[in-house]
């Protein structure tokens, strides 16, 4: 068949839920939170402190891996950041570690929206000891979503990984719209190359 009749079909089916304007009045949006840190007065991005450090080893990290470094203090100095690291060169370290200081610091949640939902599972389960997380998406059943958002809600999850229908969706995948988060400290888009490769297969 023809590949671009697929993609057309899948186009024309938005009569789904997840096109669908969501049925609910939406809380007030979290509050935001301050940046740890700021740029240096000629606008380039300070080196690690000793906080940055001391919470690279509690990671289980002797030291950053090269783009590292500056990837994580543009994040925690608020700055928009794109990063483009090969496979296996510790991108996810980039959002993990911003992540677990501005918890500590202001007990902020970190989004991560993710278009992958295993890779969201096993973010889950690999991540260090020290820090919590939990995801949203569309294979949990609905006691599964209100339980992890009540782990957000509590303070007990430091990150929240999210798929694109759990954030934009309607009905009960919207549960994150619905319910009062913690202070968001930032939001990251993980494996965001797969959106321009390979959505519209499945993601019209």
């Amino acid at each position: 068949p023809d590949a671009g009749s697929d993609v057309e079909n899948s186009l024309n089916s938005r009569n789904s839920l997840d096109f669908q304007q969501p049925e609910f009045s939406p809380s007030p949006p979290p509050a935001a939170v301050d940046p740890l840190y700021s740029p240096n007065p000629d606008g380039t991005i300070p080196d690690p402190p000793e906080e940055v450090l001391e919470a690279l080893r509690i990671l289980g990290y002797d030291s950053f891996r090269p783009g590292q470094a500056e990837a994580v203090m543009r994040i925690l100095s608020g700055l928009s950041t794109l990063v483009v690291l090969p496979t296996g060169t510790g991108k996810s370290l980039c959002y993990q570690l911003p992540a677990f200081l501005y918890h500590r610091n202001s007990g902020a949640v970190s989004l991560v929206i993710s278009p992958l939902v295993s890779l969201m599972d096993d973010q889950v389960s690999g991540l260090p000891p020290c820090l919590k997380a939990v995801c949203v998406h569309s294979n949990l059943s609905q006691s599964q979503r209100e339980a992890a958002m009540e782990k957000v809600r509590s303070g007990q999850a430091q990150i929240l990984l999210l798929s694109p229908e759990a954030l934009a969706g309607s009905g009960s995948s919207s549960l994150v719209f619905r319910d009062r988060l913690p202070p968001v400290a930032f939001a990251c888009l993980d494996e965001a190359h797969c959106v321009s490769q390979w959505s519209h297969n499945f993601r019209p």
